[in-house]
């Protein structure tokens, strides 16, 4: 950085993962699994869990791609 450049914010897009516990009512944990896998997106997230360490990420390590969603969020 020149002397004299002023800094600026930017907003990053960041990306972490939890871990929790949901319940999955099957005959054992193999179709506990597979029911998970086939219905997830009609689970309920859980609702407590835990920050999985070393997880905290940018989203995206393109300049272009960060920029868009950067605008898209604004």
């Amino acid at each position: 950085m020149q002397k004299g450049e002023e800094m600026r914010k930017f907003k990053v897009a960041v990306t972490w993962q939890m871990c929790g516990f949901v319940e999955v009512e099957a005959e054992d944990m193999e179709e506990a699994m597979e029911r998970f896998e086939n219905e997830s997106d009609v689970i309920p997230l859980p609702s407590d869990g835990e920050y999985v360490d070393g997880s905290f990420e940018l989203s995206a390590y393109d300049v272009e791609a960060m920029e868009a969603m950067a605008e898209w969020r604004a």
